[in-house]
């Protein structure tokens, strides 16, 4: 099976700013617990963007790439190209992964904007990782225990974090936590099946191309997210946060069966 290719729907298909309070607010919660990934669309601009991430989050994160507002501007600097960790400030690939994978406890939630369109490339991938989970417990149940073993992987520098990749929460949940660059290394159980892992994700990668105007919410706890290389001044918006407690968003996500399978902890 190859990886999909398609294209976000007309603005108005998605939630726009205007649509985002009251019962509006509401049915955009109950996609985002359902799918894990809510569209946006008509952004007029910075503004925006902003307001629609104060609409889904109680608190932003100041990212060290964040401007005093929360909001990063995602392009390339010139200057970053090749640095572990700041691969997204390029132009190139920018590997599916979660964001802030190094923190012990990274935000639920990430929002991106498109701001400027590239000439050409720079498609955004997104990949459910339920759907990961379901393809690993179903064809790889070695795998998917090495990679929910706790200390799996360690993510980030000096002081990153040791932790699962598919963490098996206590209320039979799951959590997704990943990146695949020099800043992640592997327990030797892991790395083992990582050619599985990653055949898994590239089987369920969804391509978009995100229109000026148009964005994703996105939770970071389920949902993989990257970039293809692109040519020409893409910009892009971020806001990463917690989402407001009335959302409701329990943590991780449901596993994909109703029985659950042998596997870790069982």
């Amino acid at each position: 099976m190859t990886s999909s290719r398609t294209t976000v729907p007309a603005a108005d298909e998605g939630f726009t700013p205007g649509s985002l309070a009251g019962e509006g607010l509401e049915r955009a919660a109950a996609v985002l617990r359902e799918r894990g990934v809510v569209r946006l669309g008509r952004l007029g601009g910075r503004d925006d963007v902003l307001e629609a991430a104060e609409r889904f989050m109680a608190s932003l994160l100041q990212h060290r790439d964040a401007d005093p507002d929360g909001l990063t501007v995602v392009r390339d600097t010139g200057r970053h190209q090749g640095r572990a960790g700041f691969a997204g400030l390029g132009r190139g690939d920018l590997s599916l992964h979660t964001e802030c994978a190094q923190l012990p406890r990274p935000p639920r939630l990430l929002l991106l904007a498109c701001a400027r369109t590239a000439e050409t490339g720079g498609e955004s991938l997104v990949v459910d990782g339920r759907a990961v989970l379901a393809e690993l417990a179903g064809f790889h149940p070695a795998a998917l225990e090495a990679l929910a073993a706790p200390r799996a992987a360690y993510f980030g520098g000096a002081d990153g974090h040791f932790a699962p990749v598919l963490e098996h929460l206590p209320d039979g949940r799951w959590r997704l936590r990943l990146r695949q660059d020099p800043l992640a290394r592997f327990s030797p159980g892991a790395e083992a099946h990582l050619p599985a892992l990653r055949s898994a994700v590239e089987r369920n990668t969804t391509r978009l191309r995100l229109a000026c105007g148009q964005g994703l919410v996105l939770d970071n706890h389920r949902i993989l997210h990257g970039r293809t290389a692109f040519v020409g001044a893409r910009i892009l918006l971020r806001a990463l946060g917690e989402p407001h407690p009335a959302f409701g968003l329990d943590s991780g996500f449901p596993a994909p069966w109703t029985t659950p399978p042998a596997g870790p902890g069982r």
